[in-house]
């Protein structure tokens, strides 16, 4: 078993030098090497999942935009966490009780004083801000309130932002709260895209609020106003967590961002595991298929090769794109299925190539000899009928993966392909979905097809070689 085993990795290293000979083969290799490394190195080659979104402002140019003169003031994303020791006070009443509590800044007024009345406090942060004007920002403030005693006694909260000229813009004016609250989840979220928003500040709905208040470099400043009513017998405290406040980038990436945010890098990257689970299973699937159906058709005939010739004449002529389409629309989009139906139509013409091939050696003189010593129609095939074939074999099996990669391909572009996984088919039909062919986003559209054509294009090349290593008379002719 051992003498055997290193056999066939002398015979294998043997077949990949020969294959290292010819020029096409050893482009093809170095470019298939480049596009596995890809696959297998997906997550530590793009630092961000293809299905994160947010991760930037919609449509966001690519970071290496900013070498050009026009673009280099472009935000990119700016984001800060707000600690409960970050913060200034500005104004206070002098009732009023700030503390730092396991990372909450806690207020709460003092038990001194007249009642009921009202306390106060301002929270201020400032934020340094050195790019031309973004198109909104978010604001995520955790927090909770405890209100205890007689009813009547309540807190609110008010945010401000006030830009580099004094303006001041109030973006949330919080209801009374007069009950106890606890909640994980920041509950104040405040979004600039919030249209609401946008008229309460006196916008369009079409304005973006980041490029109306953001509107120069400079220094803002982000105020919170917390206002504490308490009756008779009430308390209320008031506790703030960490403040989180974010302006997506307008540039980001190496392929910027897509109509979700999606870093398009990362799609980009991920999208060659798509493509070569894609094309080697299919083209495995097709080829064993079509090799069972030509090796038994071709071996036994009569009756058994009209059957399955009649089978595989059919599904030959049969649309294979509206037959996918079909498929597709009415059993549902799947990868897996995908690959299944592409196998199940591609295997036909290498089914009748098999069955010809195989009938010309059913007849031959070491297959008579083998029959005569009574060698059984299985060990044949398995034997002496199939080893035959081993270079038709290879060369369809390494052919045949650039037509499923295409079709998987044109299936997502059609977007009929699986919507959950990133292919380089998915991102042509986002790009075509959004509008990125009109707005010329040559960035978004040109990395994908340059991807299908080069992963082809190896498999291709290295098909050429291996014509010509098992056809030495047809290299003899070029």
């Amino acid at each position: 078993m051992s003498l055997l085993k290193d056999r066939r990795l002398r015979t294998f290293l043997d077949f990949f030098k020969l294959l290292l000979k010819h020029r096409s083969g050893r482009i093809g290799l170095i470019m298939l090497t480049f596009f596995v490394f890809v696959a297998v190195f997906a997550p530590v080659i793009s630092p961000h999942k293809p299905d994160e979104m947010g991760l930037a402002d919609r449509f966001a140019l690519p970071i290496w935009f900013k070498l050009l003169p026009q673009y280099s003031d472009l935000p990119e994303n700016l984001e800060l966490n707000i600690h409960a020791q970050d913060w200034l006070i500005g104004k206070s009443s002098q009732y009023i009780v700030a503390s730092i509590e396991d990372g909450w800044l806690s207020l709460s007024p003092s038990v001194e004083g007249m009642k009921p009345r009202e306390d106060y406090i301002l929270l201020e942060h400032d934020i340094e801000y050195p790019y031309s004007p973004p198109k909104r920002f978010e604001i995520h403030i955790p927090y909770t309130v405890t209100v205890e005693g007689e009813l009547g006694s309540y807190a609110r909260i008010r945010v401000y932002l006030v830009d580099v000229d004094g303006r001041s813009y109030m973006l949330y004016d919080g209801r009374p709260i007069a009950y106890n609250k606890t909640v994980i989840d920041p509950p104040l979220r405040i979004d600039t895209r919030d249209i609401g928003l946008k008229l309460r500040l006196g916008f369009s709905p079409y304005d973006d609020v980041g490029e109306k208040i953001f509107s120069k470099k400079g220094v803002y400043r982000l105020r919170l106003e917390v206002r504490l009513f308490t009756v008779s017998n009430g308390t209320v405290t008031v506790r703030l967590g960490t403040v989180y406040f974010r302006i997506p980038g307008l540039v980001f990436g190496l392929l910027g961002t897509d109509n979700l945010g999606s870093d398009l890098f990362a799609n980009l990257i991920y999208g060659t595991r798509v493509s070569l689970l894609v094309g080697i299973l299919a083209s495995v699937i097709s080829v064993s298929i079509g090799l069972a159906v030509g090796v038994v058709a071709g071996y036994k005939g009569g009756f058994v090769d009209q059957t399955l010739m009649f089978l595989t004449d059919t599904l030959l002529f049969m649309p294979t794109i509206p037959l996918l389409i079909a498929i597709s629309v009415f059993i549902g989009k799947n990868l897996y299925l995908t690959i299944t139906l592409i196998a199940l139509l591609s295997w036909m013409w290498f089914a009748r190539n098999c069955r010809a091939l195989v009938m010309s050696l059913r007849d031959r003189p070491f297959v008579e000899a083998v029959k005569a010593i009574g060698g059984s129609d299985i060990y044949i095939i398995y034997r002496h009928v199939i080893p035959q074939l081993t270079p038709i074999i290879y060369i369809t099996l390494v052919l045949n993966i650039p037509g499923a990669i295409l079709l998987e391909a044109a299936l997502s572009f059609l977007n009929l392909g699986d919507p959950t996984v990133p292919s380089w088919g998915r991102m042509l039909y986002n790009a075509r979905y959004s509008g990125a062919f009109f707005k010329m986003m040559w960035w978004w559209i040109v990395p994908p097809g340059l991807m299908i054509t080069f992963l082809a294009m190896s498999f291709i090349l290295i098909g050429q070689a291996l014509d010509e290593i098992f056809n030495p008379k047809l290299k003899a002719r070029r």
